[in-house]
């Protein structure tokens, strides 16, 4: 997993686009790699013609602790597409 080192909105974004050409991405393996404010980075690209859906999914963090309903991220298009 990526992990970002400036936390600049742009680098952020390009991280995100990156990860979700991967596929499906949670709010927390985004925490992992370091982004911290996702919904405005994920508000910006889609204002920017990324069509980016959500769904919710419980998930386990790294301490092992169950969250419900965590945002998923998936990417169906890209502005050049």
């Amino acid at each position: 997993m990526q992990q970002i080192t400036d936390t600049s909105k742009h680098t952020q974004q390009i991280a995100i686009i990156q990860r979700l050409k991967q596929g499906s991405c949670s709010t927390l393996e985004f925490r992992a790699m370091g982004i911290c404010s996702l919904a405005p980075r994920i508000m910006e690209l889609r204002a920017k013609g990324y069509d980016i859906s959500t769904s919710t999914q419980d998930e386990l963090d790294h301490a092992g602790v169950k969250h419900k309903g965590i945002g998923v991220y998936t990417l169906h298009s890209t502005p050049q597409d």
